[in-house]
C-alpha cells in the first residue's frame, strides 16, 4: 500500500533539522546560566542574603570610597541600598563591591557624611602619637 501522505521533509533532512534544534537549545540554555560568582563576590552576596530590609550597611567598592545606607534588596546578581549620604539609590553588581559591613561608623560633622570608625580611630591614634613625639622632643630640647 502507498503512503497518500508523503512527509514534506525527507527522512535525513528531518535528523538533521532535528539535530540543529537541539544543538541550539543546548547552547541557548547554557548562554542563559548566570556565571559563577567569584569567592569575593560570593562572600558579599552570602552576606546580602543575610541583611533585613532597612538594615545598616557599609558598603567599599572595588573602586570608590566606601558608601553608607540602608539595605533594600538584593537578587542573583546585585544589591541595592539607600545612600544616606548622598540621598540616592544605589544598586551595584556583586562584583563591584569589594567588601560588605554590617552598620556604619560615626558622622564626621565638617564633611557632613558617615565615616568608618576604624579609619577614625587608627587616625586618631596617629595624631596623638606624632602629638606626644612632638611634647617628648620639645621637652628634651629644654634640658
Amino acid at each position: 500500500m502507498r503512503n497518500l501522505h508523503p512527509s514534506p521533509i525527507p527522512g535525513s533532512l528531518s535528523k538533521i533539522l532535528a539535530s540543529l534544534l537541539v544543538l541550539t537549545m543546548a547552547c541557548t540554555t547554557s548562554a542563559q546560566q548566570a556565571s559563577p560568582l567569584s569567592p569575593r563576590a560570593a562572600a558579599v552576596k552570602q552576606k546580602a542574603d543575610t541583611l533585613a530590609p532597612d538594615a545598616k550597611i557599609s558598603v567599599i567598592t572595588l573602586h570608590g570610597e566606601e558608601e553608607f545606607g540602608t539595605f533594600v534588596s538584593n537578587n542573583q546578581e546585585g544589591l541595592t541600598f539607600y545612600d544616606v549620604d548622598n540621598k540616592t539609590v544605589v544598586t551595584l553588581k556583586y562584583i563591584e563591591v569589594k567588601k560588605l559591613k554590617d552598620g556604619y561608623g560615626g558622622y564626621n560633622s565638617i564633611r557632613q557624611r558617615h565615616t568608618d570608625r576604624t579609619k577614625g580611630r587608627i587616625v586618631a591614634v596617629a595624631l596623638a602619637g606624632v602629638l606626644a613625639a612632638l611634647i617628648i622632643a620639645v621637652a628634651t630640647a629644654k634640658d
